[in-house]
C-alpha cells in the first residue's frame, strides 16, 4: 500500500508488560481512528509470515507510529523487528511518523532518536492528554478523525462481550485444561532456566516438579544452599477456579531433603507472591498478580521472574540479609 494512502491511522509499539496501557489507548482511539493493535489484529497475521507482515504494519502501513517506551524495547524479538520498521519509517518521514511516549523515567534513550525530537512522559500527561496528542499528529498527517457513531460503538461493545465471554469460559473443562498445560509449561521453563543458570555460573540450584492432572496442588520446588522458592498451583476442584490460585513462597531453609535426612530446623515462609490465571486480548492463557496490579505475564515470563526471584534470595542469603530465628 503506498505510503500517502496508509491503511492504518495508528501502529502502537509495546512491551508484552504494557499491555494494559496500550489496550487503554487503542479503545479510546479506535473510536475515531483506524488502529493497529496486535492482540485485537492478530487474525491478520494468520497464515503470513508473521515478522513480514508485523514490519509492513509500521513501516508502510500506518500514519503515525505510537511507541510505548521503556528501556527494553526493541530488544525483544518482536519490539526489535517492530523498531526496525519504525526507524525505516522515521528516515522517510523526517520522525514526522512517531510519537514517542516514554512509560518510566529514564535517560536510556534510542540513539537513533534525535534530541529535538518531542517525547511525551507518562509521568507528565494524562492517558487522555495522550490522545488529543496522537489524534493531532494524525490530522497533520493527512488523517481524519470519525466522530464516533452509534454504528462504530456497537462493534466496539461487541469485541468487549466476546472477550468477557472468552474469560468466563476459562472455568470451562476446556479453560482448566489450557491453565494446567500453561502450568507445566511454567514448571517446564523454570527447571530449564535453573539449567541455564547452573551452567552459567557455580551454582547447583536442585529443583523437583510434582505435577499430576487431578490433583488440588501442582508443585515446583527450587532449593540451593539453604533457601528454597516453592511454585504451587492451588486448585481445589478440578472444574472450577473458584479460590484457585498461583502462589511462588520464599523459605528460609532448604526443602529438598534427600531420603533419610531431616530439618534441624522447621523451614520458615518469608515472602509469597500470589498470581491468577488470566486471559490476554490475543486469547493467551497466562497470569497476573491476584492483587489485580501489572499486566498480563505469560507462563515463559513469569518463569524468569521466578528464577531471577530464586537468584536473589540466593544472594541475599549469602550476603547474610535471611533472618532465621534461633
Amino acid at each position: 500500500m503506498a505510503a500517502d494512502t496508509p491503511k492504518y491511522d495508528v501502529a502502537i509499539s509495546f512491551l508484552t508488560q504494557d499491555i494494559g496501557l496500550a489496550k487503554a489507548l487503542h479503545d479510546k482511539l479506535k473510536e475515531g481512528l483506524e488502529v493497529f493493535f496486535f492482540p485485537r489484529s492478530q487474525e491478520e497475521l494468520a497464515g503470513t509470515d508473521g515478522l513480514e507482515s508485523m514490519r509492513e504494519k509500521f513501516r508502510h502501513e500506518s500514519r503515525l507510529n505510537v511507541v510505548l517506551y521503556r528501556p527494553k524495547w526493541g530488544n525483544t524479538p518482536w519490539t526489535a523487528v517492530e523498531c526496525a520498521a519504525i526507524m525505516d519509517n522515521c528516515l522517510h518521514s523526517a520522525f514526522k511518523s512517531l510519537f514517542f511516549f516514554v512509560i518510566e523515567p529514564t535517560k536510556d534513550l534510542p540513539t537513533w532518536l534525535p534530541e529535538t525530537h518531542v517525547r511525551f512522559n507518562f509521568s507528565d500527561f494524562s492517558l487522555d492528554q495522550a490522545v488529543g496528542a496522537i489524534k493531532m499528529r494524525v490530522q497533520e498527517r493527512g488523517g481524519q478523525y470519525t466522530p464516533l457513531t452509534p454504528a462504530r460503538k456497537a462493534e466496539l461493545l461487541k469485541i468487549e462481550e466476546e472477550f468477557r465471554w472468552d474469560k468466563a469460559g476459562m472455568s470451562s473443562p476446556q479453560g482448566t485444561m489450557k491453565i494446567f498445560g500453561k502450568v507445566n509449561e511454567l514448571f517446564e521453563e523454570i527447571c530449564r532456566q535453573c539449567d541455564e543458570a547452573n551452567s552459567a555460573s557455580h551454582l547447583q540450584i536442585r529443583y523437583s516438579t510434582n505435577i499430576r492432572q487431578g490433583n488440588v496442588e501442582q508443585i515446583c520446588t527450587l532449593c540451593e544452599g539453604r533457601v528454597s522458592l516453592f511454585v504451587v498451583w492451588y486448585q481445589q476442584s478440578y472444574n472450577s477456579l473458584d479460590n484457585a490460585f498461583l502462589g511462588v513462597r520464599e523459605f528460609d531453609e532448604c526443602l529438598l531433603i534427600p531420603q533419610g535426612y531431616m530439618h534441624l530446623r522447621r523451614p520458615e515462609l518469608i515472602g509469597e507472591k500470589k498470581f491468577s490465571p488470566d486471559l490476554s486480548p490475543a486469547r493467551e492463557y497466562g497470569w497476573r498478580l491476584k492483587n489485580g496490579q501489572g499486566g498480563f505475564i505469560s507462563s515463559k515470563e513469569l518463569a524468569n521472574k521466578c528464577v531471577l526471584q530464586f537468584l536473589e534470595l540466593i544472594e541475599k542469603d549469602a550476603s547474610g540479609r535471611v533472618r532465621r530465628e534461633g
